[in-house]
């Protein structure tokens, strides 16, 4: 079952990541429509780094929901 992050779902990375803010799915343009597609599996995130937030975009593969990991 494919994952479906929202807006402001805390995330971390599978690999001990810093926790992270959903900002949505990437989005790119179509070149000739110049509409706005979503990625199925690209997510972009904000965190902190400790010294200044930072944004990227990760395979929702890397994330998992933060409630997986604290139990």
């Amino acid at each position: 079952m494919e994952k479906k992050f929202v807006l402001g779902d805390v995330v971390v990375m599978i690999a001990d990541g810093p926790k992270m803010a959903v900002e949505g799915y990437e989005l790119t343009e179509d070149p000739t429509t110049k509409a706005l597609i979503e990625s199925d599996e690209y997510v972009t995130v904000v965190y902190y780094t400790g010294t200044e937030f930072k944004r990227d975009v990760f395979h929702q593969d890397l994330l998992l929901f933060i409630d997986e990991v604290v139990e």
